[in-house]
């Protein structure tokens, strides 16, 4: 497909960008209209976190699968049948009348949303190379900034003036048009040839575990959780995923090879893919408790906070070109140490702190840093993968980014809220100031995290380079 890029670059870059727009909207939307759906559906309090959390177990088991998939039965195919399969997971969430329907359907979107996020990276690894990937790349990671922001405020404002039911057809209408607009796109492309038969009984033990492990994971953050079900699910995931691995040394050809696991590149690209997530995603939902509980921001208020956040994403992404110049490991380093700065000025934050003087700055530099580090684990990614295995390295990138950020959500969330339960002694309820040193814990234990993966970025590259000049990005 390659030899179509200069061409078809507009046109292809234009479908995905706008997929991975709506995949991000639909992931952020969800946050601001849970109340309304709960309350008229009549959710119970413990049933109404599956309104998110359906959706987020499912995208993370089958993230894998689907790149796996999509590399055996061709990109192309699976990036449509995404799109159908979350056009029709919409549609059952628009219409459901019972809490059972819509959990239904928001599996389903999960579904659609991975085969959609593993096929587009996919398709990026396989058909770009050099300036046009990296200008790729950082094009989706704008699309991620500007869908969160835009997320949050079109889940308000459908909700208000049309109903909660409207923000589900909109994700009926414009998957319907992109899989309609994809026939003309993909029809300048070559669809890959079919590299196999699919692995079924792989698939299933591979999204079963992985489903289980995210569902108990979550599920940790929960203070209604019973805690025999999260340990149950864990181990029957822990269990499945080792059956995985057993059934793929067993058979000729399946969904990871064996030989996946000692790619050391691929590894290190997929270990800090992992750990950005871990220390990021959970800096929304933290500093979002600390400025309505804290600081007394209204929600809305509290998500137009962020929005300078998003901006610099932007910003940051599209300029990747300019920043990779340097080398992808040294990239990599200055966005950890960004994020460093930013989580560590963060945990400074007190009961009084002005936003101006205080929030937007230390927010500012993690919106920096984000960009620069999911595009450059992407590229190292892409320079450790093989030729036809595009699909895998994405479904990896992926399963690695998704897993960082549910088990950072649970571990700082957990640990917010045990130290201010702590602090208040127990059987009290936290009050603001245990609340505030909770938040502030949750701020340092993320910066700890990410100034340890710089030194090693820094330590690895001095051993690497040997005083040599730094590697040159300009493989494919």
């Amino acid at each position: 497909m390659s030899t179509n890029t200069a061409q078809n670059f507009k046109g292809l870059m234009l479908l995905l960008a706008t997929t991975q727009l709506l995949l991000i909207v639909d992931a952020s939307i969800i946050n601001v209209i849970v109340p309304t759906i709960a309350g008229e559906l009549r959710f119970t309090e413990t049933g109404q976190t599956w309104i998110a959390n359906a959706y987020l177990t499912v995208f993370g088991g089958a993230l894998l699968v689907s790149g796996r998939v999509a590399d055996m039965l061709g990109r192309t195919r699976i990036f449509q049948a995404g799109l159908l399969v979350l056009a029709i997971g919409s549609a059952v969430s628009a219409i459901a009348s019972t809490p059972e329907l819509l959990i239904a359907g928001r599996a389903i979107q999960g579904l659609g949303s991975a085969l959609s996020a593993a096929a587009s990276l996919a398709l990026i690894l396989a058909t770009f190379e050099g300036e046009q990937r990296y200008k790729a790349l950082g094009l989706m990671a704008a699309m991620g900034g500007l869908g969160g922001a835009l997320g949050t405020f079109l889940g308000g404002a459908l909700t208000a003036w049309f109903g909660w039911r409207s923000t589900f057809w909109i994700s009926v209408l414009i998957p319907a048009l992109l899989l309609l607009y994809s026939f003309s796109v993909f029809s300048k492309f070559d669809k890959g040839a079919r590299q196999g038969r699919a692995d079924g009984l792989g698939a299933l033990l591979l999204i079963g575990g992985q489903t289980l492990l995210a569902w108990g994971i979550v599920q940790f953050g929960e203070t209604s959780s019973d805690a025999r079900a999260i340990w149950v699910a864990l181990i029957v995931g822990m269990a499945l995923l080792g059956a995985f691995l057993l059934r793929q040394k067993a058979i000729a050809h399946g969904l990871i090879p064996p030989v996946t696991w000692r790619n050391g590149g691929l590894m290190e690209a997929l270990l800090y893919a992992g750990i950005g997530q871990l220390v990021i995603f959970p800096m929304f939902f933290v500093g979002n408790l600390y400025l309505q509980s804290i600081l007394n921001f209204s929600p809305l208020a509290s998500g137009s906070a962020f929005l300078p956040l998003c901006g610099i994403v932007i910003l940051t992404a599209t300029n990747a070109g300019r920043w990779l110049r340097y080398g992808a490991r040294q990239s990599l380093a200055a966005g950890f140490a960004l994020v460093t700065v930013g989580l560590m000025w963060l945990s400074l934050a007190g009961m009084n702190s002005v936003y101006w003087l205080d929030i937007l700055g230390p927010t500012l530099l993690v919106g920096a840093g984000l960009p620069v580090i999911a595009i450059t684990t992407s590229i190292l990614g892409a320079q450790s993968a093989k030729i036809g295995e595009e699909g895998l390295t994405s479904g990896l990138l992926n399963t690695f980014q998704q897993f960082g950020a549910v088990i950072g959500l649970a571990v700082m969330v957990s640990t917010a809220n045990f130290y201010a339960a702590h602090l208040a002694g127990t059987g009290k309820t936290p009050a603001a100031t245990e609340l505030m040193n909770g938040y502030t814990m949750s701020f340092l234990l993320g910066g700890l995290v990410a100034v340890l993966a710089t030194a090693c970025l820094l330590i690895s590259m001095i051993l690497r380079r040997g005083g040599a000049a730094p590697e040159p990005m300009t493989k494919g």
